[in-house]
């Protein structure tokens, strides 16, 4: 049976007071165990991609996937609006990703710039905005041997796409090869009836898996079964990365980094 890899999720380097300190991050993360690096990335055009190269090339580490999501907050882009231009601007930012993605060949995170129901309060009118917006995107990515994952996130977090099952079913409407579904157990908590009942169905579009804990702190620290979960994604025959994400946390990152992968060797034994 295929060994599931892991990475962990760290902010965007340019976040850090001093970019050393993303290195002793990446550092903490080799001497763990942990297999490669996802970032949150608020915008490539902002990334050094240098200096970043040079990091990874340190420790040996693919960069095997980035969020895209940072932007809805900070500055208000999403795909769902009835407002163009920022539909437009959004879409741009989301090429800028393909094209990061192609350089560095790793996964798009996509979930949170679908955008909020605030955002467009007819479910209807902007899960097709989305659906069109990413029909456009994912021709891109396909064309460029990039994937996007499409991951169902929250009605907390965004107004469309909530759980696996429409996730899964507009990714199958698109039909592209660049466009595939991903899976987060923070978000599987909230919308899923049946945690991994859903896994086998949706096997052969499954591009990325995030594994956070119920209460996005180190895992272990809740109730999610991260064990069960593992041997459902080996059972599966599950070929991509589990990114580890800690989002909320006292901790300092190098006790969560630690605190994880023990928690993961715990959970394989």
């Amino acid at each position: 049976m295929r060994a599931l890899r892991f990475s962990y999720v760290l902010p965007d380097p340019g976040s850090y007071p001093e970019w050393s300190a993303f290195d002793a991050d990446l550092a903490v993360m080799k001497q763990h165990g942990f297999d490669a690096v996802e970032l949150q990335i608020a915008d490539p055009a902002h990334l050094d991609e240098t200096r970043l190269r040079r990091s990874l090339e340190a420790v040996g580490y693919p960069l095997c996937a980035f969020q895209t999501g940072g932007s809805y907050a900070t500055h208000g882009n999403c795909l769902c609006t009835r407002d163009e231009k920022v539909r437009r601007r959004t879409i741009e930012l989301m090429r800028r990703f393909v094209a990061l993605a192609a350089r560095w060949q790793a996964t798009i995170v996509f979930g949170s710039l679908q955008g909020r129901l605030t955002d467009e309060p007819d479910r209807a009118v902007g899960e097709e905005r989305i659906a069109d917006a990413l029909l456009e995107i994912g021709r891109d990515a396909t064309e460029q041997g990039v994937t996007i994952a499409f991951e169902p996130v929250s009605r907390i977090e965004v107004g469309f796409h909530n759980t696996i099952a429409e996730a899964a079913q507009l990714v199958r409407r698109l039909n592209l090869a660049g466009v595939r579904l991903m899976i987060d157990t923070y978000h599987m908590n909230i919308e899923e009836r049946k945690m991994l009942a859903p896994l086998a169905a949706v096997a052969d579009i499954l591009a990325h898996v995030h594994l956070s804990e119920t209460n996005r702190d180190v895992l272990g620290t809740a109730h999610w079964d991260t064990a069960a979960l593992l041997r459902e994604l080996a059972r599966l025959d599950y070929r991509g990365y589990c990114s580890v994400g800690v989002y909320h946390t006292r901790l300092p990152r190098d006790q969560c980094i630690r605190g994880c992968r023990e928690a993961l060797h715990q959970s394989q034994q």
